[in-house]
Order: C-alpha cells, then sequence, then structure tokens
C-alpha cells in the first residue's frame, strides 16, 4: 500500500508541475528531493549527487511502474529530454489517498511553485545548494559555495552563491508552509 500511497503523491506533484509549464524527470527528482528536505517525512527515497544534482534510483524506478501501470505517460520532448504527464490510472490511484493528498496539498504547491518552470540547470544548482548546505551544516556560504564549484565546475561560484542564498530563502518561507 506505501507505493501506491507514494504514486498518488508523485501523480500530485506532476500535475502541479504541468500546471507551472512542464514535468520532467529532472523536474519529479527535484520537487521529490526538495519535499523530502524541508517537509520529513514525505515519501523516504534515498538520494546521492549525481550528474545533475540530487537523484534518486530508486524513484527512477518507480517512475517506470508507474508507466507501465499507466499512471504516467511519457512523451519523447525536442532537442532532447521527456515530458511526463498524469495516465489513465493517476485518478484512481489518488482517490485511493485523498486524506494523504489532502494533509500535503500544501507542501506540494509550495514547492512546485518554487521549482516549476526552471530550466534542468537552475534545478541543479538549486538542488546541489540543498544538498551541500545539509551535507555541511555550519559552514559558512562561501565555504559551501567553494564545495559546489569544486564538484561542478560549470557552476559559477556568483551561481553557487546565489542559489545557497535562494535555499535559505526558501527554508525560511517553507517554515510557515501548514
Amino acid at each position: 500500500m506505501e507505493r501506491f500511497k507514494r504514486y498518488a503523491l508523485l501523480s500530485s506533484i506532476i500535475e502541479r508541475l504541468n500546471e507551472k509549464g512542464f514535468c520532467g524527470e529532472t523536474h519529479i527528482q527535484k520537487a521529490v528531493y526538495f519535499l523530502q528536505k524541508l517537509f520529513p517525512p514525505f515519501t523516504g527515497y534515498p538520494f546521492i549527487l549525481y550528474k545533475y544534482g540530487p537523484f534518486s534510483f530508486a524513484l527512477r524506478d518507480d517512475l517506470g511502474i508507474m508507466e507501465a501501470l499507466e499512471i504516467i505517460r511519457v512523451f519523447p520532448q525536442s532537442p532532447s529530454g521527456t515530458r511526463i504527464v498524469t495516465g489513465d490510472m493517476a485518478e484512481r490511484i489518488k482517490a485511493m489517498f485523498q486524506k494523504v493528498l489532502k494533509e500535503t496539498e500544501n507542501k506540494i504547491d509550495f514547492v512546485t511553485e518554487k521549482l516549476g518552470g526552471k530550466s534542468v540547470k537552475e534545478l541543479e544548482i538549486l538542488a546541489t545548494a540543498l544538498y551541500i548546505k545539509e551535507k555541511l551544516p555550519g559552514k559558512n556560504l562561501r565555504d559551501r559555495a567553494g564545495l559546489i564549484c569544486a564538484l561542478k565546475p560549470h557552476i559559477s561560484f556568483k551561481e553557487a552563491l546565489s542559489a545557497l542564498e535562494k535555499i535559505g530563502e526558501i527554508e525560511k518561507e517553507s517554515k510557515k508552509v501548514v
């Protein structure tokens, strides 16, 4: 049953991201990561720092299962990547978990509002900043920004610093979400 609860939550996230303009796997990965870090416990997916920031292979597996069960549909998107939308079975899954979805609605809205419409690069920088902030508690912004640049040389120091400042704002705002 827990698996289907996650599928209902993911369906809701996917719908909200599409309302903001676009939903691909990177958007889902980063939204779930933010939800787990800002509003624990959320779904319990394990994340590692990967090519485009925090990434969960277990979440990727669940998205594949959701596609096979027709809870989501995946469409090629040019020039690269995919667009993900909810499928025919999404409403049935969501109907099973209306109470959970109602309880998490404001949290999902908050995160999708913050991340929806952002480019993959913007998502990578923000999510990596949140990851590094969590891994280096007590370090100052400049030290954290330096580590982000060391791990991801294509991110400038200015971008890293700006992302860390934005993460601070997002965390502060998230405290007001019930």
